[in-house]
């Protein structure tokens, strides 16, 4: 069974909203990571954390969303056993996949996108931790 994993939240940039997560909304700062096209950090203590995404390179999936819907929830992320098979039954929940195969995530993760195909375009990350 899934349970929330995380908030996925695309911003232009973490140094300009990160005051806004930890004075605005009192979570505390708990680390980043850089990927190639993608500055990663985390926010909040307890079974839910706020991820804030800034692209790092102007053709990437996260600045395509900004263009698109501005800052706000890019995913919903929930906790699984087994992303493969998630991704696999997901077409039977009428979500489209986005990625075929679990690729490496943030924190040792392995994650996959799928599309709920809304209009408000938030996506759904499964991630299983190591």
């Amino acid at each position: 069974m899934a349970a929330i994993h995380h908030l996925g939240w695309a911003v232009r940039s973490i140094d300009d909203a990160r005051s806004h997560f930890e004075s605005g909304l009192g979570l505390d700062f708990r680390g980043e990571e850089s990927f190639p096209d993608v500055r990663v950090a985390f926010f909040g203590s307890g079974p839910v954390t706020v991820e804030l995404l800034e692209p790092l390179d102007d053709n990437s999936d996260i600045a395509v969303f900004l263009a698109k819907h501005g800052e706000g929830i890019h995913h919903l992320a929930l906790r699984v056993d087994d992303v493969s098979a998630a991704l696999a039954e997901a077409p039977r929940h009428a979500l489209v996949r986005i990625d075929r195969a679990p690729h490496r995530g943030a924190r040792g993760t392995l994650v996959g996108l799928v599309d709920p195909a809304r209009d408000d375009g938030v996506l759904i990350q499964y991630v299983q931790e190591p």
